[in-house]
């Protein structure tokens, strides 16, 4: 699939790539497809949709995904459980309002999430163990679309590797965790008294565990998002 864009070769002839194409595929929140204030369906086929019951703390729908306000907008998702050693990587199209504390994923308490703290740093805390790739300029812009992807590689080592725009970036120093995490909430970290919540707009979500993604899958899966939100 190397080279190939948002596109696969299926006899003799192109195909348009889509994500469910790349096993593995957990949770795919997808742009326009059954979006409400109340939930997002999963398209990824595992039905763990995003659930916010309560109508004060949904969303707005916007733009074909959910725009977060900051102060209380959270959803619920069914367990997407990450193995110790396990693979993971998460896809997200986010367009932020203002860059701080971000949480994109979390679980039903404050000790774990996956979040942009600042314009240049990716904060993730796995198994209690918090480990921030930092970069030295500013990469996460306000008001401009993103294709950010987040990727822990298998094995002992547990490597975090960070993508924008389907460009690898390099931190001032390789970060790595390779702990137990299971996601529970998307927008703010969970539990009891919910906080660090997103601010802006979410508009897709994959997350891919288990078996590590090829350079060339990686490549199709940004490319795809691109392609689809004219993102250079």
């Amino acid at each position: 699939m190397l080279g190939l864009g948002n596109s696969i070769i299926h006899g003799g002839a192109p195909e348009e790539f889509l994500p469910t194409q790349i096993a593995n595929l957990k949770l795919w929140l997808q742009n326009g497809v059954g979006v409400t204030a109340a939930r997002w369906d999963d398209s990824s086929g595992n039905n763990n949709h995003a659930a916010q019951s309560t109508s004060g703390n949904q969303a707005t729908v916007s733009e074909g995904g959910l725009e977060f306000d900051a102060s209380n907008d959270f959803y619920d998702i069914s367990d997407v459980v990450i193995d110790e050693e396990e693979a993971l990587i998460v896809f997200v199209v986010l367009e932020l309002d203002n860059v701080g504390n971000d949480t994109i994923l979390g679980i039903d308490a404050t000790s774990e999430f996956l979040e942009l703290q600042t314009n240049k740093i990716v904060r993730i805390k796995i198994d209690g163990v918090t480990v921030q790739a930092t970069f030295s300029s500013a990469q996460f812009t306000n008001d401009t679309k993103h294709v950010l992807a987040i990727q822990r590689e298998e094995g002992a080592t547990g490597n975090v590797n960070v993508f924008k725009n389907g460009t690898e970036l390099t931190p001032t120093s390789q970060v790595a965790n390779a702990g137990a995490i299971t996601f529970k909430t998307i927008g703010s970290r969970g539990g009891g008294t919910p906080d660090r919540f997103f601010d802006g707009h979410i508009l897709e979500l994959l997350v891919y565990d288990t078996a590590e993604l090829t350079e060339a899958e990686i490549e199709n899966v940004n490319n795809y998002l691109k392609s689809k939100f004219a993102i250079g």
